[in-house]
This record gives structure tokens, C-alpha cells and sequence, in this order.
């Protein structure tokens, strides 16, 4: 049995029309060239999908435990 990690194997890339401020598109080509733009735009949805998974999984937790309350947030606010 092999230990080896196997690379994942690309996903195919699909195309959408989305409509943009030129001002953003703009700035993101003079960072990243024509060529890193869907680089740019895919991290950030991404990131956005992350961020909305996190957010159903805390509103599942207060729907069944109920809200943070302040005696267990602050000892976590102090170590932040």
C-alpha cells in the first residue's frame, strides 16, 4: 500500500457572466494581469462559501443550545 498523497485532480472550470464596477475590475487586473482575474474571483467565493457554512453551522448551534452567553464569551474575548 502506497503512502503517497495523490494529487487531486483538477475540476473542470465553468463559465458565468457576472457584471462588475469597472472600477474593481480594474484594480484586480492592474494586481493580477487579465490572466489571475478568475484566480481572484474564485479565492473570494471561496472564502464567501466558507464564510456562509460557518454562519448555518453557528445558526444550527443557537437554535439548539440557545445563544453565547456573556459568562462564556468573555473568557474568550480576553484570550483573543
Amino acid at each position: 500500500m502506497s503512502t503517497q498523497a495523490v494529487p487531486p485532480i483538477p475540476e473542470r472550470a465553468g463559465k458565468r457572466s457576472v457584471s462588475l464596477p469597472q472600477s474593481l475590475i480594474k484594480e484586480v487586473e492592474d494586481r493580477t494581469g487579465k490572466t489571475g482575474f478568475s484566480a481572484v474571483v474564485s479565492e473570494a467565493l471561496e472564502q464567501w462559501l466558507a464564510m456562509a457554512k460557518l454562519r448555518e453551522v453557528i445558526e444550527a448551534d443557537e437554535r439548539e443550545f440557545g445563544p453565547v452567553g456573556d459568562e462564556a464569551l468573555r473568557p474568550a474575548e480576553a484570550e483573543w
